[in-house]
């Protein structure tokens, strides 16, 4: 690759860059797992809107619709602000690229999809705001390690490797995209907990709630913020040990707070609801296994024979396990349900 050459293929293809959206032939797409991913994420789209919308009928409360509508607009706002303020991560070509070859669609709706069912699930164990903000990014954050390990090493997106506040790497990973994504996440779970179930049960006006889902996807983004400052001192101190120090605690204390919190869900099993989580683990484990032969050609940086980093399998399948594990509890079988009810 000359010296001048974009460090992402998406954006040296000049004539893409120039239009908001275009498109690609299954055929003009490096391979078949990028189809996958785009598979994988409708699936997840048609289960979300599928089942707020039955919560809805259901429950005759919107909190569903408007747990999906305040994750759209917090996803949609932190990509297309992230695509034109950080400069040390390129998306690859996928069937439809907007925002002039920067954004796939399916990222447009992945974040969402993902904070739709972590929600909607963590929900049904009835946590405090806390418990229950802590334990979405949790689980969140294990539902996004099987992604963030697998797609740098197909070229789904690229990390500036380079690039110092990328630092420090966990293979193909930053810790920062690690700690982010519990983060952020977190934070979105607890102002849609004030906003989109707690408002609702307290009656609060129709007016006030649609405002609240407007806004409080700005406000998780602007928290969020503040809480990567302290990081971003450290990163500047060339600290890293700390930040993955930092992110490792965190983590694992949210990991065993929810362990500790633990009670069966009373709710009957939503198969609506474990649809996508499943089909989430199971096709990137069967991604994972058609390209093992990656994990054979890692040369002593960490980079496969295409010059791309190669993920942690470790964490992968720490990652698969503790997703699916948490999905199934999650969902009890009517049996432990009704059991529980007995026993009250």
């Amino acid at each position: 690759m000359e010296a001048d050459e974009h460090i992402s293929y998406a954006m040296r293809n000049t004539e893409a860059l120039e239009r908001f959206i275009s498109f690609n032939a299954p055929s003009e797409l490096l391979d078949w797992s990028f189809l996958a991913i785009e598979f994988i994420l409708l699936v997840g789209v048609v289960c979300a809107v599928l089942h707020a919308w039955r919560y809805y009928r259901r429950t005759g409360h919107l909190c569903g619709v408007f747990t999906l509508l305040g994750a759209l607009i917090f996803g949609l706002l932190n990509d297309i602000v992230s695509y034109y303020t950080v400069e040390s991560f390129w998306h690859g070509e996928f069937s439809v690229m907007l925002v002039f070859n920067r954004m796939p669609l399916y990222i447009s709706v992945l974040l969402s999809t993902l904070l739709y069912h972590t929600c909607m699930t963590i929900r049904r164990y009835e946590f405090s705001r806390g418990i229950e903000a802590l334990t979405v990014g949790f689980y969140t954050a294990v539902m996004y390690m099987i992604f963030d390990h697998l797609g740098p090493m197909l070229n789904w997106w690229i990390w500036d490797r380079g690039d110092p506040s990328n630092l420090p790497f966990l293979n193909a990973v930053p810790i920062t995209s690690h700690f982010w994504l519990f983060a952020w996440t977190a934070i979105f779970a607890f102002f849609n907990r004030i906003v989109c179930w707690d408002w609702v049960e307290q009656g609060r006006s129709r007016g006030q709630i649609w405002a609240g889902v407007a806004l409080f996807p700005l406000l998780t983004c602007i928290v969020g913020i503040a809480v990567f400052i302290p990081l971003n001192v450290l990163a500047e101190h060339g600290l890293y040990a700390w930040i993955a120090t930092a992110y490792a605690v965190t983590f694992g204390l949210a990991g065993m707070i929810f362990v500790l919190q633990f009670k069966w869900p009373t709710m009957p099993r939503d198969r609506l609801l474990m649809i996508f989580p499943l089909v989430w683990a199971a096709g990137h484990l069967f991604i994972y296994i058609a390209k093992f032969d990656l994990y054979y050609s890692v040369n002593a940086d960490g980079l496969s024979t295409e010059g791309l980093a190669v993920g942690n399998l470790i964490v992968a399948v720490v990652a698969i396990i503790a997703f699916t594990a948490i999905t199934l509890v999650s969902h009890p079988v009517d049996v432990i349900v009704q059991s529980k009810e007995e026993r009250r």
